[in-house]
Formats: structure tokens, sequence, C-alpha cells
């Protein structure tokens, strides 16, 4: 169960990136809109929900994020993701993620996300960099939602029993941006 819980984290962590990267880019051939620069906050809008291909599963309690937006118009936008309350049979800690999200659907994982389990047995779970799909946005009121039916998520696991390399992980939540100050997010 160590094992399961710590690989979900990691892929989770992955996952809910990609929801609020997505956040700040289009997706299909369109442009992320804003009405002006500035900072943009994330936090997730429903249970984020990593499932292994082994029938494991773990839940964040919160995600949140940040990101920046420089240009009125763009195709991608960076995010870093920091999530807590990450649970799978026990408590883990996971590293912040940062991913850069495309206009085309997809998000790149730019940086090794570790998931751990606090007071473990040694193992980690690591995602290295790469590219995840099926990224879906919606304008909202007051910014964007990002909704992550992540498939074909890969993982390696290192150290006491936490297994190895694991490419059938799923990731499914969604994300809301919004630029702070009041100004407009918008998908076209």
């Amino acid at each position: 169960m160590q094992r399961i819980t710590i690989m979900g984290l990691t892929m989770l962590a992955t996952f809910a990136i990609v929801c609020v990267g997505a956040v700040s880019v289009s997706a299909s051939g369109s442009e992320f809109i804003a009405s002006t620069t500035g900072k943009v906050k994330d936090k997730q809008t429903n249970v984020q929900v990593f499932k292994l291909g082994s029938g494991g599963s773990v839940e964040c309690a919160e995600v949140t994020g940040y990101g920046e937006i420089t240009e009125l118009k763009s195709v991608t936008n960076k995010e870093v993701l920091t999530y807590s309350g990450c649970s799978g049979g026990g408590p883990v800690k996971v590293s912040p993620a940062y991913f850069e999200f495309n206009a085309n659907g997809s998000a790149k994982l730019e940086k090794t996300v570790t998931v751990v389990a606090e007071g473990g047995a040694g193992c980690e779970v690591v995602l290295e960099p790469q590219t995840l799909e099926k990224v879906a946005y919606s304008n909202t009121s007051s910014g964007i939602t990002a909704t992550a039916k992540v498939k074909n998520v890969h993982s390696k696991g290192t150290g006491g029993g936490c297994g190895t390399t694991n490419t059938e992980d799923t990731y499914t939540g969604s994300i809301a941006a919004e630029l702070e100050g009041g100004g407009k997010l918008e998908w076209k």
C-alpha cells in the first residue's frame, strides 16, 4: 500500500498541474486571452484522483497554483502547482510541479516531481519530465476551469519496496484559475 500511495501522489501531482497550467493556455489552436497582465492563482474545484495501474488510488485535499500572464494573448503559459493533504494509505509529501501548458491541449512537465511517504520506508516515486495529453478548458464568470482526464502517465519507483516503472497511471481532476486584481481570463 505504501508503494501505491507514493506512486499515486506523484502522478496526482503531475496531472493536477496539467489541469492548473492548462487554465492559462488554450486548447485546439485557440488562444488564452487576458484583459490585463498579472499574477494568476489556481485552486482545485473537485477531488484530484490518481489511479494506479495496480488498482490503488491517491487523493489530495488541496492543490493550489500560481503563474503569471505577461502577454494579453498566448498559446503557452507556465504554472507551478503545490499539493497538500495528500493520502493514499497514509500521508505523502509531493514536491512542487512545474508545467508549461500549451494551446493544443497538452502540458509539459518541465521538472522532476518526487513523491515520498512521510515517515516511509525509503520508497520514492519519481515523475520525470514528460508531455501529458487530454486537458479540456471552459470559461467561467471569474476565469477558466481546466479539466484533466489523463492516461498513460509514466512514473518510476526507487528505494525500498517501491516497484519499477509504471506507464498505465491515470489522473482526473479540475482546477480553476483567475487573474488576481479582478482582470478577466478566457479561452477563445
